[in-house]
């Protein structure tokens, strides 16, 4: 598995896994990405502003996230409290391959993000799920992060929903 920065080529691909993790979501019963968000646009804005990254199965798209450096407007305010004060990293946007759930690809993605942000000598990652995406909640804790309250979305098609709020704090080395 590589993970790579998303390139204009990658789109059709991230765009086609998007509606595939949408659809996943649907029968699941969870209403999070189920009204046109992502989208073609948003996936472009962020190839476009170097923060898409692609994870790659044999050179195939198989998982994708938006990392990048804080501050984000939605954890602003947290009903809770966050683990840091210091400067973050935050991922959004993190899906994988449905075929593929279970070999650990959301996990990997997440420690790149870390290891990412540790180098870039970030305080801390996080990120938000919606309360009813147990897998995410998951993964999230399998890869270290501590759940830390409830944060509003602030912008996008999703803005004033509520969200689970996790962050992973750095050591220097993480």
């Amino acid at each position: 598995m590589e993970i790579v920065i998303a390139h204009p080529e990658q789109l059709d691909a991230i765009v086609a896994l998007t509606e595939r993790a949408q659809a996943a979501m649907a029968a699941l019963g969870l209403d999070q990405w189920q009204n046109g968000y992502p989208n073609r646009a948003v996936w472009e804005a962020d190839i476009a502003a170097g923060g898409a990254y692609a994870a790659l199965d044999e050179g195939r798209v198989a998982g994708m996230m938006r990392y990048c450096a804080g501050p984000d407007p939605s954890y602003a305010t947290i009903d809770g409290a966050w683990l840091t004060d210091g400067p973050y990293a935050a991922i959004h946007r993190l899906a994988v391959d449905p075929d593929l759930r279970g070999r650990g690809l959301a996990g990997t993605l997440l420690a790149f993000a870390c290891e990412k942000a540790a180098a870039e000598g970030l305080a801390s990652v996080r990120i938000d799920t919606h309360a009813d995406n147990v897998p995410m909640q998951r993964a999230l804790a399998k890869a270290g992060f501590a759940r830390c309250g409830t944060v509003t979305l602030a912008e996008g098609l999703e803005a004033g929903a509520p969200r689970l709020a996790y962050e992973r704090a750095l050591s220097p080395t993480a």
